[in-house]
């Protein structure tokens, strides 16, 4: 497996990002727009910190539709970090102190704007930003009283379509995650805990080039369990299935992937139901095209899935959704979301169906195009894999 990517997008790929939401800017309401989650911070500045992990000294983007580029509101302690990462389109503005010095630096950068202004800020569907009550009374406050409005439709616009490099490093990050999966089969030990597999499978994608690991339920058994807790202290038992759900991180993508095995020997009804629900993933895939809604897309995968009569397709009665940068992003494919499909989008497929004491789930990840999927993932296998120990 090749990680020859960048590990991190270049100059040229961050400033075509800013330029891109300038555009953007010029038919939306905004005169400004401050950005505080790490997500769209990192997208749009290519600054890289570790110091995210503490919540005292906020990190602030900050575009005004009348100035070029982007300023980043940053700890003086950032210095040398900045003087690593410099590009011309990305301009530091260091503070000393915490959150009130923060703040007031982000006032002084906005001070120019005409009372009243409309600041967007980078709250809304799927986006929840990283502010606080202080910066919103402090733009919404004198001396400013500026207008403040969500702006996630305005960077999902942007966000949703991926660039080459996204695409990319997507491919690389849904890799080591499979590749992880299957070698760690041969881990597999009777008695041996989801926590401890959870770990094993960890140290495989750390040694495959993963970034880190930040998303990955483990569960052993027979169907029924919750997806979401952390990893338990439930062993491994003769005849359970092993289900993963797999965010590895890479550069700036992460990869969300889902795969599954069993152990012991597969009837021939578990072999029945893993054909069948991965036939189902692979047509869905396969009839997403751009100009669809998600809701278009849950019709269809009705229709496939009503074809047995069964229920249980997963979770948040939705058999799909985006990705990029975070583990998932619009659009829902769902009933009754009339999110747009686009081209270039990044989508996965997941219906789940817990039958024949079993779950059964194999999430793709695929490039929309005009002609069809551009799988990121290597399929899952075409027979339900067995782990004989």
């Amino acid at each position: 497996m090749s990680t020859a990517i960048p590990s991190w997008p270049g100059e040229a790929e961050i400033s075509c990002r800013i330029s891109r939401l300038k555009e953007n800017m010029i038919e939306s309401p905004f005169d400004a727009l401050v950005i505080t989650s790490r997500c769209n911070f990192e997208y749009y500045t290519g600054f890289r910190t570790l110091s995210w992990i503490s919540d005292t000294r906020p990190l602030l983007g900050i575009v005004r539709r009348d100035k070029c580029g982007i300023s980043i509101l940053i700890n003086r302690i950032e210095q040398r970090n900045e003087y690593c990462g410099r590009n011309p389109d990305v301009h530091p503005i260091f503070y000393d102190g915490f959150t009130e010095a923060a703040l007031e630096s982000a006032g002084n950068l906005l001070r120019e704007l005409p009372n009243g202004s409309v600041i967007g800020l980078d709250y809304g569907q799927d986006m929840f930003g990283r502010g606080s009550l202080a910066l919103v009374d402090s733009l919404r406050g004198a001396p400013h009283y500026f207008r403040l409005a969500d702006a996630a439709e305005l960077i999902w616009r942007q966000r949703a379509v991926k660039g080459e490099h996204e695409l990319q490093a997507k491919k690389v990050t849904c890799k080591i995650a499979t590749d992880a999966f299957f070698d760690g089969l041969l881990d597999l030990q009777l008695g041996m805990s989801e926590y401890k597999y959870g770990q094993l499978l960890t140290q495989r994608m750390i040694g495959l080039g993963a970034d880190s690991v930040e998303w990955l339920p483990v569960r052993f058994g027979r169907g029924g369990k919750s997806y979401a807790q952390p990893n338990s202290d439930s062993r491994l038992q003769h005849d359970d299935f092993v289900w993963v759900d797999i965010g590895a991180r890479r550069a700036d993508q992460i990869s969300d992937v889902s795969r599954m095995a069993k152990v012991g020997r597969a009837t021939q009804e578990q072999e029945r139901m893993y054909d069948f629900v991965r036939g189902v993933t692979l047509r869905l895939a396969q009839g997403i095209r751009p100009g669809m809604t998600g809701h278009d897309v849950y019709a269809f995968f009705d229709k496939l899935w009503s074809a047995r009569r069964l229920c249980n397709v997963g979770s948040a009665g939705r058999v799909g959704h985006g990705s990029g940068v975070a583990l998932t992003e619009p659009p829902s494919l769902m009933a009754g979301s009339t999110e747009m499909i686009l081209e270039d989008m990044i989508l996965h497929v997941e219906p789940k169906l817990e039958a024949a004491d079993g779950v059964f789930q194999m999430e793709e990840v695929f490039r929309v195009t005009p002609s069809g999927p551009e799988f990121l993932t290597e399929l899952s296998p075409a027979k339900l894999p067995v782990v004989e120990i």
